[in-house]
């Protein structure tokens, strides 16, 4: 038991500084406004429950997608934070001018 509670923590850490790089990264970028498009809180065989926020965006009259996803310990956590994304509500985004396929969710 105590393992499965190592598993979780370790991936919700993991998860946690990958996605406090990627906001690092990215301060610079301008912020766009994007679309939901999805939410699920899929269950998570290792690591701990995940929030997954798919979105769309414009960038030049190109059109894009993306996906933010965020690490939590306890499932209703998950839960009460996918609930706040309506499909079709705005979000903003970091968007990587070089390479504007990479965007980045701003919270």
């Amino acid at each position: 038991m105590i393992g499965w509670y190592l598993d979780v923590l370790v991936g919700y850490l993991i998860r946690t500084v990958i996605r406090f790089v990627r906001t690092l990264q990215s301060a610079k970028w301008p912020t766009e406004k994007g679309t939901v498009s999805s939410t699920t809180c899929p269950t998570a065989i290792v690591g701990g429950p995940v929030a997954e926020i798919g979105y769309t965006y414009v960038h030049d009259g190109e059109y894009y997608s993306g996906d933010h996803r965020k690490a939590f310990l306890l499932t209703g956590s998950v839960k009460d934070y996918v609930d706040q994304f309506v499909l079709g509500a705005q979000v903003y985004l970091r968007v990587n001018l070089a390479q504007p396929e990479t965007s980045v969710f701003v919270e």
